[in-house]
Formats: C-alpha cells, structure tokens, sequence
C-alpha cells in the first residue's frame, strides 16, 4: 500500500475495537478535536472519527469528517505506528482551515508517550 493513502486497514471499524478505546483508552484534549488513544497490537495506528449529531447538521459533520481523513493520511509519517485513535470534533467547521486541524492532530497524538 502507498503511504499516502488511507485504506480500509487504517479505519477502525469494528465495535469491538472503538468499545476498548473508548473504555481503556487515554483522552487527550484541544480546542478543535479530542482524542481517544489507545496502543493496538498492529503496525500501523488506524483512525476512528465519532462527530456527535448535537454539534452540526450533516453537511458540517461530513466536512469534519473528511478534514479529520486528510489530516490523517498526509501526516503519517509523523503518527507514531501501533496505536488506535477515535478523533471527536469540539466546535463546527465553520472557517476552520485543513492547517488547523492537522497540526492539532499531529500535537495531541504526539503528547501521547
């Protein structure tokens, strides 16, 4: 697979798996996203996005959804491998720039030690 793309591998998508996260995982939050972190015992950290219905109507929560993807897939390489993370957006998209969001992405991941 190509290291820029986000395949099915990279989804955490099995209720079991984002159930353990959320149970035992460590919560590290920003003022655009929260994360949930948990060490998985694979070789690549796979990407969950929960965008509450409370916080935006559909079309908002999709664009969440996709900045959060993009994030992920373009920065990778500075995601440390072996971890699952549920992303959780805080606030609407409105006028939040991909910048934004991939570099709070990249600093509360990289908190996690």
């Amino acid at each position: 697979m190509r290291s820029n793309e986000f395949g099915k591998e990279l989804r955490l998508l099995k209720k079991v798996d984002i159930n353990r996260v959320y149970r035992k995982g460590l919560r590290i939050g920003g003022q655009l996203i929260r994360l949930i972190i948990m060490k998985n015992e694979l070789e690549y950290s796979r990407l969950g996005i929960s965008v509450p219905r409370k916080l935006c109507n559909a079309v908002k929560r999709n664009r969440w959804k996709r900045l959060l993807r993009e994030a992920f897939r373009l920065n990778r390489d500075k995601i440390r491998s072996g971890y699952d993370i549920i992303a959780i957006p805080l606030t609407e998209p409105n006028g939040i720039k991909m910048q934004n969001v991939e570099s709070e992405l990249v600093k509360l991941i990289s908190l996690r030690k």
